[in-house]
């Protein structure tokens, strides 16, 4: 395979999952802004910008509804939004028009047509959660295509290891945003408003629904890290991340050591906040948070640079 198209594909799958994590976030921490009193909600719509990790400057400042939806969502300049990832996701596909499946290309192509007819005016005039919601859908019709019609071979591995990655670094990075806020408004949250807070992150992770059928209504710290990091079954773990991606990449060695350092790093986290817990209840502390950090900085570094291929050699058909 050609370096440069290996790269794509693991870039449309990164994208692809980042609209994903996008739509479903914005989606959630939308639902909130009714329970919020009003000079809660600039500090609200802040939250919902750093639990996606977007660190540019909003156009608006203090931050409001207006000027977050449109930066994470239309916004041409910021290569993160969901316009941008399917844009860029389009232009790869189209690069790589004779090697997927016809499927994808029509799924991706009208997707972007009608999403390059969208701006936020057109977006305040219907439903944001209908809106939000049709995007989570074309989605996951582009990926139940992919799904039934790619072959498994490397084509298909390289789109799921930019997925898995990108997933596993949109886990992290909520948990880490969710939990510094938390302390930060430690004083204030009594055990409903840390309950609401918990069922938030779960639901912007798409993991409430699994999270109940292995705790039920125990929705404390430690149970909800160790389901988000370190559960075998759920796919939106970055545990199950982390297996999955060790069965995607080819034979590197420093690609293992990689998988293997994100797994101790990740089992850190979890027996701080045990250990925190012991001490402190149910606070969260600031051990915890580091490690957070520094898992979600090796999530952030692992890049395509560190995959290695060779070319294919063309095949000469024998007569």
């Amino acid at each position: 395979m050609i370096n440069r198209y290996a790269e794509l594909l693991f870039l449309i799958g990164r994208c692809l999952e980042r609209a994903d994590h996008y739509a479903r976030v914005i989606n959630i921490y939308y639902g909130m802004r009714h329970e919020l009193m009003e000079d809660e909600q600039s500090y609200a719509w802040e939250r919902l910008a750093a639990a996606v990790g977007y660190s540019h400057e909003l156009q608006y400042s203090p931050a409001n509804e207006w000027a977050v939806l449109n930066d994470l969502t239309f916004d041409r300049a910021n290569s993160d939004s969901i316009y941008s990832s399917i844009q860029q996701v389009r232009d790869y596909i189209r690069t790589l028009r004779p090697q997927l499946p016809g499927e994808l290309w029509d799924i991706i192509n009208t997707f972007y047509l009608w999403l390059k007819e969208q701006d936020v005016s057109k977006l305040m005039l219907q439903s944001p959660y209908l809106f939000y919601k049709h995007i989570s859908e074309s989605l996951a019709l582009f990926n139940g295509a992919a799904d039934s019609t790619m072959v498994r071979g490397q084509y298909w591995n390289l789109i799921q290891t930019g997925k898995f990655v990108e997933r596993m670094s949109g886990t992290v990075r909520i948990i880490y945003a969710t939990y510094r806020n938390m302390k930060q408004d430690e004083r204030l949250l009594d055990d409903e408003l840390r309950y609401n807070r918990f069922v938030v992150l779960l639901k912007s992770c798409g993991s409430y629904e699994a999270f109940r059928k292995f705790h039920a209504h125990e929705v404390k710290l430690a149970q909800v890290t160790e389901f988000l990091l370190l559960n075998a079954e759920s796919p939106r773990s970055v545990r199950f991340g982390i297996h999955t991606l060790s069965g995607y990449i080819d034979s590197n060695p420093l690609l293992h050591q990689s998988i293997r350092t994100l797994s101790i790093q990740t089992s850190d986290v979890l027996a701080s906040i045990r250990a925190g817990k012991q001490r402190y209840g149910e606070q969260i502390t600031d051990e915890a948070l580091t490690l957070l950090r520094q898992l979600m900085l090796s999530l952030s570094s692992f890049a395509f640079a560190d995959f290695s291929f060779e070319e294919e050699e063309p095949v000469t058909a024998e007569v």
